[in-house]
């Protein structure tokens, strides 16, 4: 037992709430609650917690932190904060809440409109989903847009318009912006919008059906015609949803699948009697016991703001089931019963919906396995020691010379590791030379590297052998060791009538390039990192370009300064932006003025 561990824990309080062991550089690796702090975290230092994650966990700790509250319930809602803040490594991993995608709308406001966000704010505001596809976020909001016609224009621009944008015309828009609508009419149609985004279509179908007849009734014939095509459509989605509640009440039904310190969860909503599209979802690290974990993906599943039903059914009874549901209930301001049914039609329903998870689980695992093989193979082809767990790709941009710039993306196993990519300016080489961009950017990377002791298991240039030795010519100056390869495209052989050539791997040691046949899983790794750098370069140079621009004309404007560039960037977020603000946007920013709005816009209009 680790004795400087069993003095802290000997001194701990034996109230209920939060603990949090740390390792030697104060990084938190584990969030837990208990009733008596004392007790649980002994626990742990005496070896009577079994778990395959706390023989670890102790041996890489070397403080423990409690935080006291008054309640159990407390302590759960502050383990859950902590949790999603600082993500610790022995912890139940979810998908952040940053991938998933929600919709938004702030009912509260004169024109509300609806945004894609990723994360869930108390606010105020409804939230709708999470959408585990972007495609199908962006799908509903365009679906939104189409059959109700509310505003999708910027704070800005409703207040500066003077009159209706092509929406309007188009009938997508009321066109709140030059009071072409009331304030009432427009509460209707966002009422309705909620409904449908609920799934509440009965109810929808009812108060559309009696806007169209009243919309006949005073020979308004397109709004009447708008209302009879969407009732069509939700009356066919009806017809293909199995009703499968006769009582047609709303309800969440749980899906859980594991196996060792992975798994995942389903999520299927049922509303009006009817199962709508199911949430299924990887869970990458779950230690502990299974009703500990649901207490937890329950509470991160259900936040303030969101869409939680009167019922939720489960495979069984989380730990601290009073509790959730006391919280549950708050967050939705009426009564939520967690139950585990064992028998009849809603024991079919979690079942089915614990079938969805496994076969999720199962599909990530075999594409889990296919892609550490592939790492494998290419480690192989390349002569590396092992698979490539970090690759780290670079790519130069520019126009002629002008605002050049650099990316890198990366890759841990496999897959893109976007908050570890980098965007850097270049600063040694005037004009267009990509090798002295390359051997620049290269150089800066492993000397930081070789500072930090973290060199990545395989460094990839876009590029050919120009831009492959310009690299390893930076490398070697710098005496470190890190594998070197360059991954360029055929356009040679192309030329020459080889419409089946792939992109050709550069390995620096050997004169003729590497070929794999195209579809390999090895060279589908260096593609997708190669195409991961390509586009993050390239719109890192639209910025800077733009920016470079517009500082440039503003530069020649008399009476804009560097006190006013900055501020009309920083008010409007961006280059592009500025750009794009017509006068009405420019003179209402503080110090800009009508005069000076309309020499700015005059200027940028030139350009």
């Amino acid at each position: 037992m680790p004795e400087p561990l069993l003095e802290q824990a000997n001194s701990l309080p034996t109230t209920a709430g939060v603990y949090l062991f740390k390792d030697r550089r104060g990084r938190i690796l584990y969030v837990g609650k208990a009733i008596n702090l004392r007790a649980r975290v002994r626990q742990y230092l005496a070896g009577h917690d079994e778990r395959f994650m706390v023989p670890f966990l102790v041996s890489h700790a070397q403080s423990i932190e409690v935080v006291s509250t008054n309640t159990e319930k407390e302590a759960l809602l502050l383990e859950n904060t902590l949790i999603k803040k600082h993500r610790p490594r022995y912890n139940t991993q979810l998908r952040d809440d940053k991938n998933f995608l929600h919709l938004r709308i702030d009912t509260r406001g004169e024109w509300p409109r609806y945004l894609l966000v990723r994360q869930i704010k108390t606010d105020g505001a409804r939230y709708f989903g999470p959408y585990t596809s972007a495609s199908r976020a962006r799908e509903t909001l365009a679906v939104l847009q189409r059959h109700f016609q509310l505003r999708t224009c910027t704070d800005q621009m409703l207040k500066t318009r003077k009159r209706p944008c092509i929406l309007h015309q188009m009938q997508r828009c009321v066109a709140p912006c030059v009071d072409l609508t009331t304030k009432g009419a427009y509460d209707e149609i966002v009422e309705e919008s909620v409904l449908f985004l609920q799934g509440k279509n009965r109810p929808l179908v009812k108060r559309l059906t009696n806007r169209m007849s009243a919309a006949a009734e005073v020979e308004a014939f397109e709004e009447a015609a708008r209302c009879r095509d969407l009732i069509r459509s939700i009356e066919a989605t009806l017809e293909k949803q199995t009703v499968i509640d006769a009582k047609l009440s709303d309800r969440d039904v749980w899906g859980f699948y594991r196996v060792g310190s992975r798994g995942s969860y389903t999520v299927w909503p049922v509303r009006e009697g009817r199962m709508l599209e199911p949430i299924t979802s990887p869970a990458t690290t779950l230690p502990g016991e299974e009703a500990e974990l649901l207490a937890s993906l329950l509470t991160e599943a259900y936040p303030e703001g969101s869409e939680i039903p009167a019922e939720i059914l489960v495979p069984f009874l989380p730990s601290e089931v009073a509790v959730v549901e006391e919280i549950l209930t708050e967050r939705r301001g009426k009564k939520v019963t967690l139950e585990a049914p064992s028998r009849g039609d809603r024991t079919r329903l979690v079942e089915l919906a614990t079938e969805n998870a496994r076969l999720r689980f199962e599909r990530d695992h075999d594409s889990e396995v296919r892609l550490s093989e592939a790492l494998a193979d290419l480690g192989r082809l390349l002569r590396l020691p092992g698979p490539p767990r970090r690759i780290e790709c670079f790519d130069n941009s520019n126009i002629q010379g002008q605002s050049p710039v650099a990316a890198m993306s990366v890759l841990i196993d496999g897959k893109p590791t976007r908050s570890e990519y980098r965007r850097y300016r270049i600063k040694t080489v005037v004009g267009a030379d990509d090798f002295a961009s390359m051997r620049e950017i290269v150089y800066r990377r492993v000397k930081r590297g070789l500072e930090e002791n973290a060199l990545p298991d395989l460094l990839v240039v876009d590029g050919g052998r120009g831009q492959v030795n310009a690299a390893l010519s930076a490398i070697q100056e710098l005496g470190a060791a890190v594998p070197l390869i360059g991954i360029s495209k055929p356009r040679t052989e192309h030329k020459r009538g080889e419409s089946t050539a792939t992109d050709k791997i550069i390995l620096p040691e050997f004169k003729d390039p590497l070929k794999l046949k195209e579809g390999d899983a090895a060279l589908r790794i260096l593609q997708l990192a190669r195409n991961e750098v390509h586009k993050h370069a390239v719109t890192y140079h639209r910025q800077v370009r733009n920016r470079d621009t517009l500082l440039s004309v503003l530069e020649s404007i008399p009476g804009v300064g560097p006190k006013r560039r900055k501020l009309l960037l920083q008010t409007l977020g961006s280059a592009q932006a500025v750009m794009d603000a017509d006068e009405g946007t420019l003179a209402e920013i503080p110090g800009i003025g009508p005069a000076l709005a309309k020499v700015i816009r005059a200027a940028l209009a030139d350009t």
